[in-house]
């Protein structure tokens, strides 16, 4: 099994690194960094506002307690939730994404149940019903910038921006469509299972198993749809994350001042979004495409200077991932434990996921 998992990473891996550096090939051809000034970004960070930096770390932090307040609200319908092992559950689970890339996604979810004696599966599933949350408040605040575009774009910005609305609207709709379909699945779960079951029985038995256990996992985590409570707060506290998110880009981008010193809020959204779509090219300890994404956004759009932009991404990385992996070091101390750790308890936690399906058959 650990063989097995092993080279999934090692793909995992390779394929990121392929698209990474495609990205950076790319960008180091493009006529912008021939004039790439390494003093200039230099200057950009040590001359970064503190003031705004301070509230920009408020913002970071803040996005945790309205992450576990979230947690707090899905898994209601299962369990009243402790805060305080919700929020030390998101610092360490992002903490171990920063360090050892999207592997360490799990550690939220088997921190968390392991703490509240609950089964993984729920957990997993209020994982799942988290991401689906911040997917579609990423896709309609980024509808909302294409609607009301930001000021001051290159002329390279607008035809990229056009071709944005497209997507824009193909991607509202897709959210339209998906929302409706979780709330039809939780609706008719059952009717809906046992159809899949029935199209999946060409596939190997294993394979079922897995299929059943993961519909069955999703329906307990969309049980927060039946409290319109809990429904609400979930919602409600998402899109206050995420707009806590761009107010933390826009307050930083700020504070280097200079072509970045006027640049609005929902030009901050905008790179954002940018970044965001970056994560999933994430190298363990140095991220990747996060910060590519970032560059891209202010070079490609904003027509802002490639070192400015660099110094940009790096200031945004360091921001994000600093603070809080400095004070998950603190949590790990206080709870007695090690990142190592971490990784064997979600291992463990996968085991007896495992096992339940096999049980479940």
């Amino acid at each position: 099994m650990v063989k097995k998992k092993n080279l999934k990473q090692w793909i995992w891996l390779g394929v990121s690194t392929l698209i990474l550096g495609l990205i950076i090939y790319n960008l180091r051809h493009n006529p912008e960094w021939a004039h790439f000034d390494w003093g200039r970004l230099w200057a950009s960070l040590v001359s970064a506002r503190p003031g705004l930096l301070l509230l920009a770390l408020v913002g970071v932090y803040g996005t945790y307690v309205f992450r576990a307040l979230r947690w707090q609200f899905l898994m209601h319908p299962i369990k009243k939730g402790s805060l305080w092992v919700l929020i030390v559950g998101q610092l360490l689970g992002f903490s171990s994404i920063y360090l050892v890339g999207r592997p360490g996604e799990f550690v939220r979810p088997a921190y968390i149940a392991r703490k509240e004696s609950l089964p993984i599966t729920s957990m997993v599933a209020v994982w799942l019903m988290e991401r689906i949350l911040d997917t579609i408040c990423l896709v309609v605040l980024f509808t909302l910038v294409l609607y009301f575009a930001p000021v001051e774009m290159s002329a390279a910005g607008e035809r990229v921006l056009s071709v944005m609305h497209e997507a824009g609207n193909a991607m509202l709709a897709i959210t339209v469509v998906m929302v409706a379909g979780l709330v039809l699945y939780r609706l008719k779960t059952q009717t809906l299972m046992d159809w899949v079951a029935r199209k999946v029985r060409f596939l190997p038995q294993k394979v079922q198993q897995h299929v059943n256990h993961f519909l069955h996992s999703f329906a307990e985590g969309l049980q927060v749809v039946r409290s319109m409570p809990d429904f609400a707060g979930s919602v409600v506290l998402s899109v206050v994350l995420w707009c806590t998110n761009a107010t933390v880009f826009w307050l930083t981008l700020k504070s280097l001042g200079g072509a970045l010193g006027s640049f609005v809020w929902l030009g901050a959204a905008l790179v954002l979004f940018c970044a965001s779509l970056g994560l999933v090219v994430q190298f363990p300890g140095i991220g990747g495409g996060y910060q590519v994404g970032i560059v891209l956004a202010l070079t490609e759009i904003f027509g802002v200077g490639a070192d400015v932009s660099t110094g940009a991404a790096i200031l945004l990385w360091l921001m994000m991932s600093v603070p809080v992996l400095a004070v998950s070091l603190g949590l790990l101390v206080h709870e007695g434990l090690s990142f190592k750790r971490l990784e064997a308890i979600t291992e463990e936690e996968e085991m007896e996921q495992s096992a339940a399906v096999k049980d479940a058959d």
